[in-house]
């Protein structure tokens, strides 16, 4: 049985299919993020952004365990802060709620347990991710670079 080589129109149809379904049904700007930070992970390119400040030593009186307050935590790269502040709901998961500085859009993943959330930082750098479960938690920001290349920035393994 020959195998059929595709023609020049049967290419034309694909592409008009493709472009049909990408308008009719495109995907979903978090499985994008989520596909490119899956791949993210595999590099070790990704600059390392370490602990700066957190609310449970610099102020422990007010992290009463059971309490439900939140969590503030800082980290810094070259040129970049990470702050976020991990609040619990009332499922039991959390609530990470950041901001980049300088402000900047970028993809985000939260990286905990084997589980990902993907999420996107705006133009003001301000971004949030619901569902993240309790307990060790890393975060990989993918920065909009200029022509294309982008930065990777990735915070160290954080309890909360």
């Amino acid at each position: 049985m020959e195998r059929q080589l595709l023609t020049s129109s049967d290419d034309d149809l694909l592409g008009d299919l493709r472009r049909i379904i990408g308008e009719l049904d495109p995907i979903p700007e978090t499985v994008l993020i989520a596909a490119r930070a899956a791949l993210d992970w595999r590099t070790l390119d990704a600059e390392l952004a370490e602990l700066i400040a957190d609310s449970a030593v610099d102020e422990p009186a007010l992290l009463l365990r059971g309490s439900g307050q939140a969590r503030a935590l800082a980290f810094e790269a070259a040129g970049l802060t990470i702050e976020i502040e991990a609040e619990p709901d009332a499922d039991g998961v959390l609530r990470l709620t950041g901001q980049l500085i300088p402000p900047q859009p970028a993809d985000v993943a939260v990286r905990h347990g084997d589980a990902l959330v993907a999420t996107r930082a705006d133009e003001r750098g301000r971004f949030t991710a619901h569902g993240v479960a309790p307990g060790p938690v890393s975060l990989r920001c993918r920065l909009d670079g200029e022509a294309g290349a982008a930065r990777l920035v990735e915070t160290e393994w954080m309890s909360v």
